[in-house]
């Protein structure tokens, strides 16, 4: 019998895979590349988060080792990580309580996505990833916050948050060759709207 654990796994390699599927195009683009590896495998990649969580959520412990950021501006992408985390967990488990196989297809994913009745976090989720990309990548362009970020691992580890810091690391380093996110997020956004729109049968 299937645990929660192996349909929240299920649930993550398909989104992985649906992502990579949905988005080859901006991926073969060499500036985005990095950014669409990090967006595929650190933010819905089939991996355990918790621990990267667990220390996301004492960011403020660590945030004054970083030149020129302040708390709010990582709020966002910490408020997408728990948006994405819950809506994640709500689907794993109505799907295992239907008992509709880890196997499922994407024709079932997106009836328990429609079943589960919550566009409107669906679509704050859209939002926070747009708008995050654009902060993040405003954040990129301080040389300065690179080197407190590579240089401030020990910190890192001995505060308990070296997961968490990792996730800094490699967004910060993934968009160092892109000279536009305009692009990427706008592409993001409007594509996953239109799927919304249309699992939930609404008009764009």
């Amino acid at each position: 019998m299937s645990t929660f654990k192996q349909y929240r796994i299920a649930l993550q390699i398909f989104q992985a895979n649906r992502l990579r599927r949905d988005y080859r195009d901006l991926a073969e683009i060499p500036q985005y590349e990095p950014v669409g590896e990090f967006f595929f495998n650190e933010i819905y990649g089939p991996r355990d988060f918790t621990e990267r969580d667990r220390g996301a959520r004492r960011l403020h412990q660590f945030i004054h080792a970083l030149p020129g950021v302040r708390l709010r501006d990582v709020e966002e992408v910490l408020e997408l990580l728990d948006l994405t985390n819950r809506l994640d967990d709500s689907l794993a488990l109505m799907m295992l309580e239907h008992k509709v196989g880890t196997d499922f297809d994407e024709a079932t994913y997106e009836r328990f996505y429609y079943l589960a009745d919550n566009y409107d976090d669906r679509l704050r989720q859209l939002e926070l990833v747009r708008s995050s990309l654009y902060n993040v990548f405003r954040l990129s362009r301080s040389h300065l916050l690179g080197i407190g970020l590579h240089r401030s691992r020990l910190l890192a580890r001995l505060l308990g948050m070296e997961a968490a810091h990792e996730f800094l690391v490699k967004g910060y380093d993934a968009l160092q060759g892109v000279t536009s996110i305009d692009h990427f997020a706008v592409t993001v956004y409007d594509r996953e709207l239109v799927r919304l729109n249309r699992i939930y049968g609404r008009s764009s």
